[in-house]
């Protein structure tokens, strides 16, 4: 079904605060974030799960809620289009973000997703030893978008966790999740705390520990999907360094950038004959650019439906332009392989000028 607004700022023209929808967000300068930005009536039980992970952790939260006693769906703006100023705030800020939601669905499952591959394993394993249903969540509903909100914090990827109706009505006595009953936190189940704690013991696994690997140490790699964190904070300020962190995606040969940080240094990503060009502006003269590529899966940006490149390189650099060479082998009689000719994949990129 489609949204009813194309954006939260279109939302909020249309609809009144404190009769349509509410905000509440904690702030408590914490490095985690916890979220539920379709909760209230919109997803019932999501304001309840994300309020209880935020209280147990200590975390910082947000959540959108829907107020109306009926028609609260028509509230629901998808992650993709969430410009809502305060979330996105919020989650550029943070390290890691966990982000709950509903789904459909008249069977217990916790379908878990996101781009930050070591939480959401972490937070898997947590959920399963407590017995509850945790799944790889399908494609739709999986949450890799690289313009999801979610993923938007400073290491590039959230734990999307969605909730079926039958588990989030699992977590009210009596499966009633009326406003009135799920109120009163008595009437909160064992099953709503499991989640909680699973939730909170997952985030403090991972959150001083991020392996830059392409198996992860926890029990699924999800194909070999690759957590791209590290120690590093791509936010911190730095007086005598430049540093662009983006997410590019090519599909056919065609790119599509997210930024993270330092657009203002890029002027172009563009195909050539040996690979990638990236040029450069406002970097003074003389700077050296340093590259990382970290691709999110296994297969890295493919070729065609069996060849990955394997092999890339600073060709050329300097303070105008940074040329990466890209071959599928590193053999100097093995040609270049122009972004032109990748027929999918996306990488991580950092670039310290």
């Amino acid at each position: 079904m489609a949204d009813t607004y194309p954006s939260m700022t279109a939302l909020k023209v249309a609809t009144t605060e404190g009769v349509d929808w509410s905000i509440t967000t904690v702030d408590n300068e914490n490095s985690i974030l916890v979220s539920g930005i379709h909760g209230g009536g919109i997803e019932i039980g999501v304001s309840e799960s994300a309020t209880l992970v935020q209280e147990i952790g200590g975390y910082d939260l947000f959540l959108f809620e829907g107020l109306r006693s009926a028609n609260n769906s028509e509230l629901h703006v998808t992650s993709t289009n969430y410009d809502e100023p305060k979330m996105v705030s919020m989650v550029t800020d943070r390290s890691q973000h966990v982000a709950i939601h509903g789904a459909a669905g008249d069977t217990a499952i916790i379908n878990v997703g996101g781009l930050d591959i070591a939480l959401r394993n972490a937070i898997w394993e947590e959920l399963k030893k407590r017995g509850l249903n945790a799944q790889l969540a399908p494609t739709n509903i999986i949450g890799e978008e690289p313009n999801n909100v979610s993923n938007r914090n400073r290491r590039g990827g959230c734990c999307q966790l969605e909730l079926t109706s039958q588990q989030r009505k699992d977590f009210f006595k009596n499966g009633d999740w009326s406003k009135a009953n799920r109120s009163k936190r008595e009437n909160w189940t064992p099953t709503l705390y499991a989640f909680a704690e699973a939730i909170v013991t997952g985030i403090e696994r991972t959150r001083n520990a991020y392996p830059n690997d392409r198996y992860t140490t926890y029990s699924m790699d999800f194909y070999n999907n690759l957590s791209f964190g590290g120690g590093d904070d791509i936010n911190r300020i730095s007086t005598d360094k430049r540093l662009v962190h983006m997410r590019l995606s090519i599909t056919n040969g065609v790119p599509t950038i997210t930024y993270r940080k330092g657009s203002e240094y890029i002027d172009s990503v563009k195909s050539a004959p040996e690979g990638i060009l990236f040029t450069f502006k406002n970097v003074p003269s003389g700077t050296i650019p340093f590259i990382e590529i970290r691709y999110t899966s296994s297969e890295g940006f493919k070729i065609d439906s069996v060849k990955s490149i394997g092999y890339e390189y600073m060709r050329t650099y300097g303070s105008d332009a940074l040329l990466l060479g890209m071959k599928e082998i590193a053999s100097a009689s093995v040609p270049h392989t122009p972004m032109s000719s990748i027929v999918s994949g996306v990488a991580e990129i950092k670039i310290n000028l």
